[in-house]
């Protein structure tokens, strides 16, 4: 084939994709599916937090300040192959410089975080040796202390849809309306009233 001719054949163009978003009524639902479920914490920290996995996954206790009622997201998860083989990546900074911020502690999380903790501790007691202990300075682990990794949540979180017979949608989409500077302004008590109902709002940038 000439030149001159490849020229003149259009390439097909690429589709832009389009993601899908919950209405309230499906994240009010999905918020009482997930309830107890190791994917419970990502969800609401996308919900309700905009975080992505990398954010809530790097989520550390000290970036929680329980005086304050604050949460500070600068450090990162993220997940790699590398040379065939898959690679956890720890990082101490964000994606953006913009993405470095601090939200609010609402009452309804904080009490998630307090009883997380308190799961963490029992499950160090109860297993013992046997307890992972590199991972103790972060939130999101499994019940042997080892860190739930990103692709966990990417590969649960479709199957807890189709299990529950739930519109399919990306992970990433949960935190779409969120990011949007149009929803970011929220006063704190109607945040806190609206997680307490299960009616989750953008959680403002302080």
């Amino acid at each position: 084939m000439t030149r001159t001719l490849r020229n003149r054949i259009e390439r097909p163009k690429k589709e832009k994709f389009v993601g899908s978003v919950y209405g309230e009524e499906e994240l009010n639902r999905l918020f009482e599916i997930v309830k107890g479920d190791p994917i419970e914490l990502g969800v609401i920290l996308g919900a309700f937090y905009g975080l992505r996995r990398s954010e809530a996954v790097g989520l550390k206790w000290d970036a929680i300040d329980f005086k304050k009622k604050t949460i500070t997201i600068r450090h990162t998860v993220t997940q790699a192959t590398i040379d065939g083989k898959s690679k956890i990546i720890q990082k101490d900074r964000t994606k953006t410089k913009a993405s470095y911020r601090s939200l609010p502690l609402v009452p309804p999380f904080g009490e998630l975080l307090h009883r997380l903790k308190a799961e963490q501790k029992l499950n160090r007691k109860l297993c013992e040796k046997s307890y992972c202990r590199k991972y103790t300075d972060y939130i999101y682990v499994n019940e042997i202390g080892e860190l739930v990794k990103p692709g966990y949540i990417t590969q649960h979180f479709p199957l807890i849809l189709q299990k529950n017979d739930m519109r399919k949608i990306r992970f990433h989409d949960l935190r779409h309306p969120n990011v949007k500077p149009k929803t970011q302004i929220f006063s704190s008590e109607k945040q806190k009233g609206a997680l307490q109902k299960g009616k989750l709002q953008r959680a403002p940038i302080l």
